[in-house]
């Protein structure tokens, strides 16, 4: 049986960014293992020797890492409204905080994002497959709003360009105001002096941040 320990912040970013490297097909700083850190990954039982790949529970404590960090940013951006730049450092900071429980809590109070401010994917959490109440959530997707609602569109989490591209050309941007109008059979809504009808699905990738 591996030997569970506790690990430092380096050697949670280490795992961060492993899983970054083999889940996002991001570029791996080699240099940046330690013999110490290495051996402590390897011990944990979370990753492999000698090709220094995550183990399936090593992925699993990555993830989680990665999560905590994403919202983080999420928390940051949408509701402080700290800059892509400092939110970042700051995020770093916020996400060793950030225990399971409270990275619940925020991710229900945020909506369940989907995506981070970066685009890049969350990893679900146990509140967003269990499907929890959305009433006191802060953001939510405009799906989860009631007829005659408002608020303001936080961000668009798009599943590619082409959707993103489909907002822009109607003139959808973060920042703008929205109102419900219906949700069936077509998800219907305002923003500006407009007035759009689009899919359940196209709908669920706009973000409101409610009045």
């Amino acid at each position: 049986m591996p030997h569970r320990t506790e690990i430092s912040e380096a050697q949670q970013e280490l795992l961060e960014a492993l899983w970054q490297h083999e889940e996002e097909a991001r570029p791996m700083e080699w240099g940046r293992f330690t013999g110490s850190d290495k051996e402590e990954l390897i011990r944990a039982g979370w990753l492999h020797e000698p090709d220094l790949i995550l183990t399936q529970e090593g992925k699993v404590q990555a993830a989680r890492a990665i999560r905590r960090h994403r919202l983080a940013e999420r928390l940051l951006s949408d509701v402080l409204g700290v800059s892509d730049q400092a939110g970042e450092q700051d995020a770093c900071r916020l996400e060793h905080s950030l225990v399971e429980g409270l990275a619940e809590r925020v991710c229900t109070f945020l909506g369940h994002p989907r995506v981070c401010p970066h685009g890049h994917r969350i990893p679900e959490g146990p509140c967003c497959l269990e499907r929890r109440s959305q009433l006191d959530a802060a953001l939510a997707p405009l799906t989860r709003l009631q007829a005659g609602e408002e608020g303001v569109i936080a961000y668009l989490a798009t599943g590619g360009e082409e959707d993103l591209d489909k907002f822009l050309s109607m003139g959808i941007h973060p920042g703008d105001r929205v109102a419900l109008i219906r949700k069936s059979p077509t998800v219907v809504f305002r923003c500006g002096n407009a007035q759009f009808a689009v899919d359940r699905e196209l709908a669920a990738g706009v973000y409101v941040r409610r009045r």
